[in-house]
């Protein structure tokens, strides 16, 4: 479409060009003249019936703006999916907060030993004191 717009408007600016190079009074450059008037007119008429039918296109698509898209092709499905899973792992500003509290938790217990609940915990923390003791 706006390639034929491109060659309308270059075919009305080459034979205005062409006729205004043509400066002699003969009945041909009259005729000539006649012709590039001609086209002249048919083309600002198709360009102004073409800028119309463009514009209600372009309103067309702002009214379906929008609208979600129907997802028929599996890439299609996979691109939609993949950006909804982003979407979710990112979060939201309660999960944030979340998770913000829960680190700030964490901070404020890492200094702090753990009690050793099974005889296999109390076990390894003795071996790992003793390495540690050895080195």
């Amino acid at each position: 479409m706006s390639r034929l717009i491109i060659a309308l408007i270059a075919g009305v600016v080459a034979t205005g060009a062409f006729a205004q190079a043509t400066t002699t009074g003969s009945s041909t450059s009259r005729a000539k003249q006649s012709e590039v008037q001609k086209a002249t007119e048919a083309g600002t008429t198709n360009s102004l019936q073409q800028r119309e039918a463009q514009s209600k296109q372009v309103q067309k698509l702002k009214g379906e703006k929008g609208t979600p898209k129907a997802l028929t092709t599996k890439p299609e499905k996979q691109q939609a999916v993949g950006g909804a899973t982003r979407a979710g792992t990112e979060g939201s500003l309660e999960q944030r907060q979340a998770q913000s509290k829960e680190v700030q938790k964490l901070k404020g217990e890492k200094g702090t030993p753990k009690a050793l609940a099974t005889k296999k915990e109390k076990e390894q923390a003795v071996q790992s004191t003793t390495k540690k003791e050895g080195q």
